[in-house]
């Protein structure tokens, strides 16, 4: 919060003072005042960013652009910017009209290298330090075709950069006119090879990358990481291995459900039987019931519920029914039934209404 709050106030501050020296359209100005900032190399004049100071001491209304989207014009609709120069011209930084470009020798501005005409081989001679082979040096144009162990030419431009906390420091900026691949030393003034990562190093020119940190070659920030061969066949092993174990365990776990099922649907099958059994058991005991005389005696109804043989027998003298036997009915007990309950060698006994209530 205390970073952003001293940003916030940094700015408001700059932008103040921008808007109290910046002069509008028709005001007066000197082209005396016209100069570069010496933190940040940006072009200064009294006009605002819409205007340039004429050789008559009015701003006026700018007539080129250098960038798709320059500063200064947050209000305005893309249609109504100044035009971009054509290939083979330029916009100076005043924005007074466009130009031409220019031949090695010639002056050009502060890091300004489209201000200078490329070379008739800028395909190979562009790189990342220049614009088309061409480069600004010390406001003179040069093309990066220096080879190595020949003379070069070198700039080092200081800038303000500031850290995370607020505070600033100086930043070097070097560029020369060795062909890529190269740098220009600062001793000698020959070009030499880059350095790979890892070599020691001075400066950040004498890096392929860039970037010197505690003299020695690093990758740059921006550099995206590249893993080694090796990682993509392991990355395709265990892509095929996780997607096998996917199934595996699809598979597994889907014959662990069926087997759940089956189980359940035998239960229910063998409950279903059993209350089928039961309901057999309950409808032969009522025809033998309701099949017994009048006046049969209580313990005889109740061992027909076995056979009625055991009526018969009785009439003739002899119990030979269950009674001598103990057997059960079929179906009359179900195991694995919440409705069956254990009584040991206790006998079944089924309540019937008396002699009188038959009656």
């Amino acid at each position: 919060m205390r970073h952003f709050t001293r940003a916030v106030v940094a700015a408001f501050l700059l932008a103040s003072l921008c808007t109290a020296q910046r002069v509008a359209e028709g005001g007066q100005c000197s082209q005396a005042n016209n100069r570069l900032d010496g933190a940040t190399g940006n072009f200064v004049t009294d006009c605002d960013h819409q205007t340039f100071c004429d050789d008559t001491g009015i701003c006026r209304n700018k007539t080129c652009r250098q960038d798709e989207y320059p500063l200064g014009y947050n209000e305005v609709a893309y249609a109504d910017l100044p035009p971009l120069c054509p290939q083979g011209q330029f916009c100076p930084d005043e924005g007074s009209g466009c130009m031409q470009q220019v031949g090695t020798g010639q002056g050009c501005q502060l890091d300004r290298d489209n201000q200078c005409s490329p070379p008739p081989a800028e395909l190979r001679l562009a790189g990342e330090l220049n614009t088309n082979g061409s480069i600004c040096l010390n406001f003179v144009c040069y093309w990066s075709n220096v080879t190595l162990g020949q003379d070069c030419i070198f700039e080092n431009k200081a800038y303000s950069a500031f850290d995370n906390d607020g505070g600033s420091f100086g930043y070097v900026f070097s560029r020369d006119n060795c062909a890529n691949g190269l740098y220009c030393d600062g001793t000698t003034l020959k070009c030499n090879h880059d350095k790979k990562i890892g070599e020691a190093c001075t400066g950040n020119k004498e890096c392929q990358s860039y970037w010197c940190v505690d003299n020695k070659c690093h990758k740059a920030a921006g550099d995206p990481r590249r893993p080694g061969v090796w990682v993509y066949p392991v990355v395709a092993i265990c892509i095929a291995l996780l997607m096998v174990g996917i199934g595996v365990g699809l598979w597994l776990w889907h014959k662990k459900t069926r087997e759940k099922n089956r189980i359940k649907l035998e239960q229910y099958e063998s409950e279903q039987t059993a209350y089928r059994q039961a309901l057999l058991s309950l409808s032969n005991a009522r025809e033998s019931i309701m099949a017994l005389p009048k006046d049969t005696p209580e313990f005889v109804a109740r061992q027909s519920l076995y056979s009625l043989d055991g009526y018969r027998d009785a009439n003739r003298g002899g119990y030979a029914s269950s009674i001598v036997t103990g057997e059960s009915p079929p179906g009359s007990r179900r195991p694995s039934s919440f409705g069956y309950e254990d009584r040991g060698n206790e006998d079944d006994v089924l309540i019937i209404p008396s002699s009188k209530a038959r009656g």
